[in-house]
Order: C-alpha cells, then sequence, then structure tokens
C-alpha cells in the first residue's frame, strides 16, 4: 500500500482517529511510568531497559492500533495506526528527548506498532468476513 494512501485522512473518522491518537499517547504515558516505578523501585537490577521500552512501545502501539481498527471496521486500519503512532513518537519524543539515538529509535516503535496493529485488524476483518 502508497504511503500516501496511508496518510490520506480522506474517508476516516474523526473520532476514531482521536482514538488512536490518545491511546497511543495514554499507553505511552503508562508504560514509561510503571518502567520509571520499577526504575525507582529495582535501581541498579534493572538491566536491557532499551530494549524493554522499545519491545513494550511496540507492542503497546500494536494493541491500539489493532483495537480502534477492529472498533473502527472501515479498512482505514493502517492510517489509524500510523497517526496513533505519530501522536505517541511525538510524546516519547519529548519525553526522552535528551537520549538522541534511544529517543528516535522508540518512537519509531510507536509508528511501527501502529502500523503492524493497523495491518493484523485489517487482515484479521479480512478473514473473519470471508467465513
Amino acid at each position: 500500500m502508497k504511503l500516501s494512501k496511508i496518510l490520506d485522512l480522506r474517508g476516516t473518522k474523526i473520532a476514531y482517529l482521536v482514538l488512536a491518537m490518545v491511546g497511543n499517547v495514554a499507553m505511552a504515558l503508562l508504560f514509561f511510568s510503571l518502567v520509571d516505578g520499577l526504575m525507582a523501585r529495582y535501581g541498579e537490577l534493572v538491566t536491557g531497559l532499551d530494549t524493554t521500552l522499545m519491545l513494550g512501545i511496540f507492542l503497546g502501539s500494536l494493541a491500539v492500533g489493532f483495537i480502534v481498527t477492529m472498533i473502527a471496521k472501515d479498512r482505514r486500519g493502517l492510517t489509524y495506526g500510523v497517526y496513533g503512532g505519530l501522536a505517541g513518537m511525538l510524546v516519547i519524543g519529548l519525553m526522552t528527548w535528551k537520549s538522541g539515538l534511544l529517543s528516535a529509535l522508540i518512537g519509531l516503535m510507536a509508528v511501527f506498532g501502529g502500523f503492524n496493529g493497523g495491518s493484523l485488524g485489517e487482515m484479521f476483518q479480512r478473514t473473519r468476513k470471508r467465513k
């Protein structure tokens, strides 16, 4: 699918677009607060924090994109996932801007997770419709 079609807002429902964005922002804030709590509690025992942040943001954004796609049912799941991921990327960038490359990597995981969540939701709906 072309990037211009994914980023085109024609045919999308604004309520679901806002839901995807708010869902990704809320998920990112919640996940970062959970990781912050673990760091405050266990400190030096926590290793591999960069991988944990990237994987957690990816899976959370994937879940949000999938859920919004399943709720919307309008074949615009990729658009909802990508725009939700971009909103998550913005918040992640603001929270981790001092980390340099890690900030960019974690932010990209939000976009990739949203894209994959939208794709999975669309595929799931197609297989469900065939049956």
